[in-house]
């Protein structure tokens, strides 16, 4: 039987610059495939090309074979190689909170993200059968608002296996979920492994279905092992990550406050849905917090709070609780001294800006608070910019376009918007997420460092392993109420609903 899809020579370049290749690899029907690397290695590069999205460069061969014979096109193959990405779910987020389960199921038809078309009965029938299938009948039939990420990757793997695809390629699919969705996602993507052929793009081993018994590990768009998934694997591992040695300026006192954060009897509701309830939390100057809890119990919330992303709720005969940042400061007065990181800020440059802005640009953005730089930026500015890209490990790459820089590059940017300001208090809001283990560690290494330095810090994040050395306090919260309040240097543990 001939592969699925073989590949000979192909390599990808984008103006000028070459992201994979030459490359020769063939992906048999069966043997599920875990593709890993570095940010920027050529992962999403890779199942682009597989998906037909891109085209290889003159002279690289790529040829499909679905059963009908070799096809070197993808035209009327697409709705045969399904696709699940965390990129994906980002658009459902922002776009069709509305949209019914079932009908992003049915989608899955026509490799369209919405249904714009009435279904047949037979891709109805389809629809049903692998919603019974997986068990997801409650989430076919909500709005996609009133699920947590969990339930909605789980959706979209449905969507993807409806049309009974002969591949099916995963992006990252776990990258955002907690430790429980990431077990329901991968029980779901071991039954999807009896149906179709897998390839999953991902940097952790643990995000790996157990049928995924391959892999192919890629470093700078070339194959760095290939063969058995462990020894794949423990090969990406070894790859040292740069080291990040230069001073860092010195951080802002903040010991002059009382308090940095203070918040007493808040909670949130939204759509009738109570996502934070009756939180007292104070976090004073030599305190670093680390916030855990499941998709959906508040934590980012929390963060949006501090920001004045949102207002407590008027919570009836309680009263409408209060947020007090830096001692008192109004939000005006807060506001540019709070540092932000995160995912969906990283998102919205996309969004907003197509990722067409340079990273000193994007730095200097930081001093405004702003989305892009709306002016001239003053040499200050253009000073702070420069001095931070060599603090984070970027040195020259200043006009480089965030869309010319991997995932890792563009969040090390982002830390360098935070920081350059100057700010008393930073926000980190999954920091880690969609990070190869050289990546992370850089990363886990540069947060560690400023800490240090004497900026303190509030950082979200679904893993406790991520916690990083200088974090002494730890708050868990479920269900959108504080369970647990840790100090670790005591090891005291507070328990409580507030």
């Amino acid at each position: 039987m001939n592969p699925l899809v073989s590949l000979k020579d192909v390599s990808v370049t984008r103006n000028g610059r070459r992201l994979l290749g030459p490359l020769d690899w063939r992906l048999e029907r069966g043997g599920h495939t875990a593709v890993t690397g570095r940010n920027g290695s050529g992962k999403t590069t890779l199942l682009k090309l597989l998906r037909g999205e891109i085209t290889p460069d003159p002279g690289g061969e790529r040829v499909y074979d679905f059963g009908e014979g070799p096809q070197r096109s993808v035209l009327g193959l697409r709705q045969r190689i399904g696709l699940v990405s965390a990129d994906m779910q980002d658009f459902y987020f922002l776009h069709t909170p509305r949209v019914k389960g079932r009908d992003v199921v049915l989608a899955g038809f026509f490799d369209t993200p919405i249904l714009y078309q009435p279904a047949s009965p037979e891709q109805e029938s389809a629809a049903d059968a692998v919603i019974d299938l997986l068990d997801i009948r409650d989430l076919a039939e909500s709005e996609l608002r009133t699920l947590s990420t969990g339930q909605v990757r789980k959706l979209l793997v449905a969507r993807a296996l409806a049309p009974e695809p002969d591949i099916l390629l995963l992006d990252e699919s776990l990258d955002g979920l907690d430790a429980k969705a990431r077990v329901g996602v991968i029980e779901l993507l071991n039954l999807a492994g009896e149906r179709t052929t897998l390839v999953c793009a991902a940097h952790r081993a643990g995000d790996l279905p157990e049928c995924v018994a391959r892999a192919l590990a890629l470093d700078n768009g070339q194959v760095l092992a290939e063969g058995v998934r462990d020894q794949a694997m423990r090969a990406l591992r070894e790859a040292v990550p740069d080291v990040v040695s230069c001073d860092l300026p010195p951080a802002p006192a903040t010991d002059s406050f009382d308090f940095l954060l203070r918040m007493k009897n808040v909670s949130v509701v939204a759509d009738g849905v109570r996502i934070l309830d009756d939180i007292d939390w104070e976090v004073l100057p030599g305190e670093n917090w680390l916030v855990l809890g499941e998709n959906g119990a508040g934590k980012s919330t929390l963060l949006k709070l501090i920001t004045s992303e949102i207002a407590p709720y008027a919570d009836g005969d309680r009263g409408t609780g209060t947020v007090e940042r830096l001692g008192g400061m109004t939000m005006d007065e807060a506001r540019p001294l709070i540092g932000v990181v995160s995912p969906a800020l990283q998102a919205s440059y996309a969004r907003e800006l197509g990722w067409e802005v340079t990273a000193e640009e994007t730095i200097m953005s930081g001093f405004r608070g702003s989305v892009g730089m709306l002016d001239e930026p003053t040499s200050l500015e253009r000073l702070g910019a420069e001095q931070w890209l060599e603090i984070v490990g970027l040195k020259g790459l200043g006009s480089r376009r965030l869309r010319h820089m991997s995932y890792g590059q563009q969040r090390r940017v982002f830390l360098a918007r935070a920081m350059a300001p100057g700010p008393k208090l930073l926000l980190l809001d999954e920091p880690l997420s969609g990070l190869d283990p050289a990546s992370r560690a850089r990363m886990i290494e540069l947060v560690q460092r400023l800490a240090e330095a004497g900026t303190p810090l509030i950082m979200v994040s679904h893993y406790p392993e991520d916690r990083i050395p200088a974090i002494n306090r730890i708050m868990e919260i479920e269900g959108g109420r504080k369970r647990l309040c840790r100090d670790i240097a005591k090891g005291n543990r507070v328990l409580g609903r507030g």
